[in-house]
């Protein structure tokens, strides 16, 4: 029976009604895995931080925003964390400027503008003056946010995580990290930190087509992250979903992952 009808399928993929059913096929698949849902207060991201929060109670505590573009996540985050100081991360000089002239209070707000990889030096970011919020260092060249786009190459600067924690900051307990594809690089520059006893409680970070370019999978980094103690599972609006690594969680649709080795918050968060 079910191999007649994929057949059928098969055989009637151009007819109308089999075009509507794989539209909406699609759509209902899209919505399952949260897929390219950015809405900060339904797509999860809320639920993260305020499991977070919870978890953390009223201690102080550091977060750090990689990729914070406008600071709209990290003044979200102070409001529901205030005793956190949140460092935040632009890499791009203009939009870092955009960012300081908000005047954010210094008591728990500060602005690096460096990016963070894989190495210290210099990129060439794709600044999409297009779409502001797509700019990468890896960028979607043929995807629809890029193509016929005004966009702009700069030269930024770049450090790793080790290596400004080196220069005597204090770790973060929730690590943050939207950069558009560069996510991977990011944590591949923080081996000491996370293997050591000031690793993060919870690292938040971007999975999706944007890995594409920079030829980076989810198997390869949740790997790594399992090698140093953490549980990775996917976020919903209202729970993640850790589980072991299959092949087909490498389906490349837009997300974000969560990563924890506190057994405490996993419980929180995977309720």
């Amino acid at each position: 029976m079910f191999a007649a009808l994929r057949q059928a399928i098969r055989s009637n993929r151009r007819a109308a009604p089999f075009r509507l059913l794989a539209s909406a096929a699609d759509k209902y698949l899209r919505a399952y895995h949260n897929d390219g849902f950015y809405e900060f207060d339904r797509n999860g991201e809320r639920f993260a931080l305020s499991s977070f929060a919870a978890w953390n109670g009223n201690a102080e505590t550091v977060i750090w925003d990689v990729g914070a573009h406008d600071g709209e996540w990290a003044e979200t985050a102070h409001r529901m964390i205030p005793a956190a100081r949140i460092t935040s991360f632009e890499i791009l000089p203009p939009i870092a400027e955009r960012l300081r002239a908000r005047n954010f209070d210094p008591q728990w707000f500060t602005l690096e503008n460096v990016g963070l990889s894989d190495s210290d030096g210099e990129v060439e970011v794709s600044w999409n003056h297009s779409h502001d919020s797509t700019n990468a260092i890896t960028p979607r060249s043929g995807g629809r946010w890029f193509e016929g786009a005004d966009v702009e190459r700069v030269s930024c600067r770049t450090t790793t995580i080790d290596s400004y924690l080196a220069t005597g900051k204090v770790s973060p307990r929730l690590l943050k990290i939207d950069t558009e594809g560069h996510d991977a690089a990011v944590l591949d520059g923080a081996a000491g930190l996370l293997s050591g006893p000031d690793a993060p409680a919870m690292i938040q970070f971007e999975y999706g087509e944007t890995w594409l370019p920079a030829r980076r999978t989810l198997g390869e980094v949740q790997a790594r992250l399992e090698s140093f103690g953490y549980a990775v599972g996917r976020l919903f609006p209202d729970h993640v979903a850790f589980k072991p690594y299959e092949l087909a969680d490498d389906h490349f649709r837009m997300g974000n992952m969560i990563a924890t080795r506190d057994d405490r918050l996993r419980r929180v968060l995977a309720a």
